[in-house]
């Protein structure tokens, strides 16, 4: 059976936001290492603005919920809020693993993008 273009559309809107928001949690990950190597006002002021990261990496996810109402997107929102607090709190082993739990989460709500878009030729 042929799939609806409106899937087809929604698979690559899936697709695109998958790909930013799984780029920007690598990111992410890379950038709490550098934080976790610094000291006194260059932390605090490194900490700040990964925070500002981070919530630029939430409201990205937020959008995709918004958009494509697919339940692993709110639940790997809720990763990067507790990764941002690990962080801040000098526990940047555990933001790390908050911030692969997210991957993992945007990773599996495109599958389903993935095979539509593979069916039709277009990956």
């Amino acid at each position: 059976m042929e799939k609806p273009t409106s899937d087809i559309k929604k698979a690559v809107f899936c697709f695109e936001y998958v790909e930013r928001i799984k780029s920007e949690l690598i990111i992410a990950a890379k950038l709490i290492d550098v934080v976790n190597g610094l000291k006194g006002d260059e932390a605090a002021g490194a900490k700040k603005m990964m925070s500002s990261f981070f919530d630029a990496i939430f409201a990205e996810i937020g959008m995709a919920q918004n958009v494509l109402e697919v339940k692993d997107f709110e639940e790997a929102g809720k990763r990067v809020t507790e990764a941002d607090q690990k962080m801040r709190e000098n526990k940047s082993e555990e933001a790390i693993r908050f911030i692969s739990e997210a991957i993992s989460r945007i990773t599996t709500s495109g599958q389903g993008a993935i095979e539509t878009l593979r069916e039709k030729g277009l990956l």
